[in-house]
């Protein structure tokens, strides 16, 4: 004979109380209000509470860590039978099939579903009102959702960001706007800013190298000590930080933002530039203050890139070395070079660059001439951004008159995406045309330190870290520096400030005869 289970009046009672989010836990409905509703309702009727499941979950699916809890504490005392207490049928689930199918999985193992405000009885008549009421906590979460995000929208398209804040920014309340504001979160707001203008201007040549900055910043949040390439993409592509908001699975095409950017929109540009360029070999993890012209110095017979290592003596002494390794046909494959030599060398290299103070004024006059020059072109450009920017907007006139008409969907979404990135072309457009001619700060304070790097790059590379050192690797020299053993490095191709510095300091400009430039006629 099967076993008979007596639950026509069990006298043990659960509650299960559930929330949608974080902030109703904290309201006048959150889980505290609602155990203490069913606990008074428990007392009403002369039931022990003996266990409460609470969770935090939306009510759409059946699928929950504390209902599956409830329903196997419910089979392991499905002998004696528990009540199980709820405040409201939309507590319970909030969509007709998840209400009834944990009805059932209550009912099979063992439960009986009660309510301070609602009667479920095994009838036509109960299973019906039920049904209609799980119908009506159904349609009033839809209903919310929509008007929720219908609001969403509404922001958005006012050029406000409703979501979560991205990293360097935090939701404000900032007078003159309506409701919160995204303003600038430091030092995280500092740091990202850093890591865009460098992949923007190519201090860092690739996203590893700027995931390898971020990592090294302490103030930069992280998941177990590094920082997921995903973040740095996520953060690279993100047009918040140039100043803008978009969401085109909402239909709401890029826009600027009300929010102060983290970099100007040329310089956002230009990152999503080199996010389509072919991707590049990634920064060497082994690159170390041990080797920094690991990488950047090739063999001068074959071409291909030294690299480097320790090696251990008989008597246990670690010399370093640099050695071609890439091409075994190569007279230099596997031959050694000390590390003393060839980085000696280098700084032969770097010495014949460094310019003196004579050169670095005419220098300076020079970038000055030019900054006086910029500024008066700035008035220029920003009325021919203006005027390009109007010739944008007809485009767009354009497009939308021919998608009105437009009736193949291949064709429409053609159009769609067309005048998303015409949008998003006038956007900066109209951000070029606005920004002020002139800059916050005076030349010399902008141009301090470039200065003082273009006159001796020496000392950055004597001075600074790892990353300063690569810094002048790049910017001294326009390519790899081919290295001989036996006669040096060949002789180097400079970057093109240093080229031009170069012919000032050797005199290479001359001046052009007053009479003009054709031959004079003998007399």
């Amino acid at each position: 004979m099967k076993e008979q289970i007596n639950l026509a009046h069990p006298t043990k009672a659960v509650i299960y109380a559930r929330v949608s989010s974080a902030t109703q836990s904290k309201k006048g409905d959150g889980l505290a209000s609602q155990e203490s509703r069913c606990r008074e309702y428990a007392q009403y009727r002369g039931y022990k509470v003996v266990e409460v499941f609470q969770e935090t979950l939306t009510g759409s699916v059946a699928n929950r860590p504390a209902m599956k809890a409830l329903l196997e504490y419910l089979r392991e005392n499905k002998k004696d039978g528990r009540v199980v207490i709820i405040d409201n049928i939309n507590r319970f689930a909030r969509d007709v099939v998840a209400h009834w199918h944990l009805r059932d999985a209550l009912k099979n193992a063992g439960g009986i579903l009660e309510c301070p405000t609602v009667e479920f009885k095994d009838n036509s008549h109960s299973r019906y009102v039920e049904t209609i009421l799980a119908g009506g906590a159904q349609y009033q979460r839809e209903i919310n959702a929509e008007q929720t995000r219908d609001r969403m929208r509404g922001r958005l398209m006012n050029g406000y960001w409703p979501f979560a804040a991205c990293y360097g920014y935090r939701h404000e309340v900032v007078s003159g706007h309506k409701g919160k504001l995204l303003v600038r979160d430091e030092p995280v707001a500092s740091i990202v800013q850093e890591a865009l203008e460098g992949f923007a201007s190519r201090r860092f040549e690739s996203q590893a190298e700027v995931k390898r900055f971020l990592e090294g910043q302490p103030g930069f949040p992280k998941v177990n000590g590094s920082v997921p390439f995903q973040y740095v993409t996520d953060i690279l592509k993100n047009p918040i930080y140039g100043g803008y908001v978009e969401l085109p699975v909402w239909g709401i095409p890029m826009r600027k933002g009300q929010h102060e950017p983290l970099i100007d929109a040329a310089t956002f540009e230009r990152v999503q530039t080199r996010l389509k360029e072919k991707p590049k070999a990634p920064y060497r993890a082994d690159i170390s203050n041990d080797f920094p012209l690991r990488g950047a110095v090739c063999c001068a017979e074959c071409g291909g890139a030294l690299t480097a290592c320790w090696s251990t003596s008989r008597t246990g002494a670690k010399h370093a070395y640099y050695l071609c390794y890439g091409n075994k046909s190569c007279s230099r494959y596997r031959k050694s070079i000390r590390r003393e030599t060839i980085e000696a060398a280098f700084v032969g290299e770097l010495q014949k660059l460094t310019t003196g103070p004579k050169v670095m004024e005419i220098a300076k006059a020079m970038f000055k001439d030019v900054w006086a020059q910029r500024f008066e072109q700035a008035a220029n450009l920003a009325l021919s951004c203006k005027r390009e920017a109007a010739k944008v907007q007809k485009q767009i006139d354009s497009l939308l008159d021919r998608l009105v008409d437009a009736s193949s969907q291949t064709v429409i979404r053609a159009y769609e995406g067309r005048i998303a990135a015409l949008e998003r072309q006038k956007i900066t457009l109209k951000t070029k045309a606005e920004k002020p001619a002139r800059p916050e700060r005076a030349f010399d304070e902008l141009f301090e330190l470039a200065m003082d790097f273009l006159a001796s790059p020496l000392k950055l590379w004597e001075f600074g870290d790892l990353a300063c050192r690569r810094l002048v690797l790049r910017m001294a020299f326009a390519d790899r520096l081919a290295f001989c053993p036996e006669n040096g490095f060949r002789t180097p191709e400079p970057a093109l400030p240093f080229k031009l510095l170069g012919r000032v300091r050797e005199g290479d400009s001359k001046m052009a005869r007053p009479t003009g430039f054709e031959p004079v006629s003998p007399p």
